[in-house]
């Protein structure tokens, strides 16, 4: 009994180790190490996208018009092809302003996702707080709210391909940057969440 109850505690301690950059190597982080994420940075760009959000068996689909307004400020429509508005929001550095959001998306769980989805999308820069490298990626390792964001970088050109949002243990959502233009615009971006029935489709549109 006293060895099954130690290999228990040995799966429940270790089994759930988050795997996200097991294979990797770690590097040291030098002071000059920072977080970057330069796809919705210009602000003479209003990035449009064709949007298909599946949320726990709804599926809504139009148009996501994300704009940076000011250096600390950017804002997300998301209207349907009719022109109704599914959600308006609003964020300034760590804030949100909700300025319309229809009922079926206005469910805390829901909403709070869909906050920090965008939150995360949209957040240009951030400490390094972890290093890691392979054949295909280097890896940058940043910690907010006791959750932790793993970036990315292509080795063959530093491109930024994904970011693995993750709980201790656990990863519980990766977006993804497709078919990258040479102006830093990712024409396709897929969120997908793991614990929760809510994956986000983007296509760009235009400039």
């Amino acid at each position: 009994m006293r060895y099954l109850l130690i290999s228990i505690l040995i799966i429940s301690v270790f089994g759930c180790k988050v795997a996200t950059v097991d294979n990797f190597t770690e590097s040291e982080v030098k002071s000059n190490d920072v977080v970057q994420n330069a796809y919705f940075s210009n602000a003479n760009i209003d990035y449009v996208y064709k949007a298909d959000i599946a949320v726990y068996g709804n599926e809504f689909s139009g148009i996501l018009i994300l704009k940076k307004v000011t250096p600390k400020k950017h804002r997300i429509v998301f209207t349907s092809q009719f022109g109704s508005t599914f959600f308006d929001i609003e964020f300034e550095k760590n804030q949100y302003k909700i300025n319309s959001i229809v009922e079926q998306l206005d469910r805390k769980i829901i909403l709070n996702t869909l906050i920090r989805d965008f939150s995360l999308l949209i957040k240009e820069r951030g400490t390094v707080e972890g290093k890691y490298y392979d054949d295909t990626y280097n890896v940058l390792k940043n910690v907010r709210d006791k959750r932790s964001n793993y970036y990315f970088y292509n080795q063959s050109d530093m491109r930024l391909h994904k970011i693995v949002h993750t709980t201790k243990r656990k990863e519980k959502f990766i977006i993804l940057f497709n078919d990258v233009s040479k102006d830093l615009i990712a024409k396709n971006i897929r969120i997908d969440h793991k614990n929760i029935k809510l994956n986000i489709d983007l296509n760009f549109l235009k400039k």
